[in-house]
């Protein structure tokens, strides 16, 4: 395992209070996760692992879910109870730099976004679960609800030892977003029905 430093607050939200941390792997900014957490995490907590968006959640780009994924998963937890983990990798892990050239060969070439990240040589998920681990590890969390819908998420945890029933967490799809999610369930193996063959 590795070593992290973590501090903690409160943060008051539109959803309402939530206690905040920052774990923290490294001096750049990548290297920090963030955390919100509401209440005890009980026996087996709501968990959503969510990947920062930055076209959607700060200018809210309208041709993706995440950032209706985000604000849908702060919404159920502080209902609920649970924790939120938030990682600063956009691109699916990819990163800024090529998730915009995978972006751009949508507009010039019309390639999917499973497509482009094939052009450009990368792994189409390139994500890694194993800082959101010891997160859990940190809480004395081994058995979660995790709001997903990607299987990726599912297995990573599982083979850290964590005990993972998926909850779906599902957004309707929008004129503008729904090429996007299509690409998602029938080419990246993500469970949406309303894209079920």
């Amino acid at each position: 395992m590795s070593t992290f430093k973590v501090e903690s607050t409160i943060i008051n939200t539109k959803f309402g209070k939530f206690d905040f941390y920052c774990f923290s792997w490294g001096d750049h900014e990548e290297d920090n996760i963030l955390v919100l957490k509401n209440g005890d995490s009980g026996k087996s907590p709501l968990l959503r692992i969510q990947s920062a968006c930055y076209t959607a959640e700060i200018f809210k780009s309208l041709d993706c879910d995440c950032h209706a994924q985000l604000s849908e998963s702060q919404r159920v937890i502080s209902e609920n109870g649970g924790l939120l983990i938030y990682m600063l990798c956009d691109g699916r892990g990819a990163g800024l730099l090529n998730k915009i050239k995978g972006m751009d060969l949508g507009i010039t070439h019309g390639l999917d976004t499973s497509e482009a990240y094939h052009h450009l040589g990368l792994e189409q998920d390139p994500r890694d679960y194993q800082r959101a681990c010891e997160i859990l590890s940190y809480f004395h969390i081994k058995e979660v609800k995790l709001l997903t819908n990607n299987p990726r998420k599912v297995d990573a945890l599982a083979s850290n030892g964590i005990d993972v029933y998926r909850q779906p967490l599902e957004i309707s799809s929008t004129k503008s977003s729904k090429s996007y999610l299509k690409t998602k369930a029938l080419k990246m193996g993500h469970m949406l029905r309303e894209f079920d063959l």
